[in-house]
């Protein structure tokens, strides 16, 4: 199994989870509102220091646990979807998960999520 963690603009959210939701027998996805930072904000950080407070941009994150066997395939949906071609689209992290357990039913593995 694997963990996604996808950053991504705000405004691309219903796109992604519209695109997401065609990909058959999608395990579902968690979302978060979060602020950060990415290599370009040093530059954000030295003009607005001068003049009032910085202000951390907005994204959205989506977590996704899934099979090997899907994980290529959602990838590429979240990049494709998301994808503006302009500084700040975001990043999609992939972690291995050691064990899913189901907290209603019990179920572990695999079957806690299909």
């Amino acid at each position: 199994m694997k963990r996604i963690v996808a950053i991504i603009r705000p405004n691309m959210l219903d796109d992604v989870v519209y695109a997401l939701h065609k990909i058959e027998n999608f395990p579902g996805a968690n979302m978060t509102e979060v602020r950060g930072m990415g290599r370009g904000f040093s530059r954000r950080v030295k003009e607005s220091r001068q003049t009032s407070s910085i202000g951390y941009p907005a994204q959205v994150r989506i977590e996704i646990i899934c099979t090997e066997e899907k994980l290529e395939e959602i990838v590429t949906t979240i990049e494709n979807t998301a994808r503006t071609g302009r500084t700040g689209d975001g990043k999609i992290f992939i972690s291995p998960v050691e064990e899913v357990i189901r907290v209603s039913s019990g179920l572990r593995g695999i079957e806690a999520i299909i």
